[in-house]
């Protein structure tokens, strides 16, 4: 007869895994480390360690709470849906699901809940990513089988199924923290795009990749390179002037080092970092201006009556733009209810302009703005590709990029590295 006080028990206590005690005869899967009454290791390895259990005959005792749940029918899914959760499947359960847009993300959710029969903790970027996935899950009969959590969340470990929305667009950092907390067993990544640094990060922590589905067509992008105010061309002049000093230092310096390394440098160390201020400087500078802001107005009454969104580089020129024009602004200082209330107005088309620095990228359904006007700023081609799927496949998309500045070979970069959206228009103002 078992003697259930001498049996390992697993226990998940603030996202770590405990065994107590580790049976003496079973090998320490990779991961674990001993302690004084058993051995320990981050949460995601309970499905390795009832897995080692199972293959030696090892009883073991884990008392973690799973609800039952009533079963749930499984959603009718495209060709190219049912192709990635058959991949799913044969992957454990597991996987990164590329490119597909709100709905198939959806479609996917709502077929694992129904497959694993388990709950699931969805892990969105933001807050407004996070009010939208709400009001999907409701809309679909979801939300007492998902819940939406954020990123660095330690989700509960009754979770049997972890779901992760546009991870590109989430700090590295407080995913891995969540992706390594978590117990559950069945994952399922949603990436809007995927390069082979970024795979090979999310191995671990999602699964293989199961499958690309290709961007549907872009808007037309236009670019309007816009010539800057004196002033403001000033303060950029010597911003830049003051950062290539110090530049051209570290590189003659460091020849095989690049600007990542001069900006981990540059933190920490108090000779450099006015350098790292004044490339800053640069950038806000070059972003926002008064000709800029002159040119979103003379946009706005262009496209009047369509439905915008305007992405700016921070709330400050946000709410400058707001209180010019008589929009609303949608930044993170803004109350909850008060947020959740313009984007869910955009959405049913009751609001027809938004702006905002960084909750719009993903806060309103694809395909959902006529028009979009790209300020300045950004953070990358994933956050530029987040932006681009807000707008309809036949809508505009003007990109405002101070004339003779950086920000004409960073919108090339990002544009490369995103991917060329369908027509790319040049023009000066």
């Amino acid at each position: 007869m078992l003697d259930f006080a001498t049996l390992p028990h697993l226990a998940i206590e603030g996202g770590t895994l405990h065994v107590r005690p580790w049976p003496p005869n079973q090998t320490l899967p990779f991961g674990l480390t001993t302690t004084q009454d058993g051995a320990r290791g981050p949460a995601r390895l309970w499905a390795t360690v009832r897995a080692t259990f199972a293959q030696t005959g090892q009883p073991f005792v884990d008392p973690r709470n799973r609800a039952e749940l009533p079963p749930l029918p499984a959603p009718p899914l495209l060709r190219t849906e049912a192709a990635l959760l058959a991949n799913w499947r044969l992957s454990g359960q597991c996987g990164l699901a590329v490119g597909l847009d709100h709905d198939g993300r959806l479609h996917l959710a709502h077929a694992a809940s129904a497959e694993t029969g388990a709950r699931g903790a969805l892990v969105a970027a933001d807050s407004a990513a996070e009010h939208l996935w709400q009001h999907t899950l409701q809309a679909a009969g979801l939300a007492e089988r998902i819940t939406v959590v954020t990123p660095g969340q330690v989700v509960a470990p009754e979770f049997d199924l972890l779901l992760v929305d546009s991870p590109e667009l989430q700090p590295w950092p407080r995913l891995e923290r969540t992706l390594e907390r978590s117990a559950a067993k069945a994952r399922l990544g949603f990436p809007g795009g995927l390069d082979a640094a970024a795979a090979a990060r999310w191995a671990r922590g999602l699964g293989p990749v199961l499958g690309c589905i290709a961007a549907q067509q872009a808007p037309r992008l236009v670019q309007l390179r816009v010539p800057m105010p004196n002033a403001a061309r000033e303060t950029y002049g010597d911003a830049w002037h003051r950062f290539l000093c110090a530049y051209d230092r570290f590189a003659a310096l460091q020849p095989g080092a690049g600007f990542g390394t001069f900006v981990q440098q540059a933190r920490l160390d108090p000779e450099q970092r006015p350098a790292l201020l004044a490339w800053h400087e640069a950038l806000a500078a070059a972003a926002f201006h008064a000709h800029k802001a002159t040119l979103v107005g003379e946009l706005l009454r262009r496209h009047r009556g369509e439905r915008i969104l305007v992405f700016t580089p921070d709330r400050q020129s946000a709410y400058a733009l707001a209180r010019a024009h008589l929009i609303a602004p949608v930044t993170a200082e803004l109350p909850q209810a008060e947020r959740s209330g313009a984007l869910a107005a955009f959405a049913a088309g009751r609001l027809r302009v938004l702006a905002g620095p960084r909750l719009l990228d993903l806060g309103v359904p694809d395909g959902t703005a006529d028009v979009g006007i790209l300020v300045g700023g950004g953070f990358g081609s994933a956050q530029r590709a987040a932006r681009l799927r807000r707008i309809a496949p036949h809508g505009l998309v003007y990109e405002l990029v101070s004339h003779d500045t950086l920000e004409v070979g960073r919108a090339a970069r990002w544009r490369t590295a995103a991917g060329t959206p369908a027509g790319l228009d040049r023009g000066g103002r």
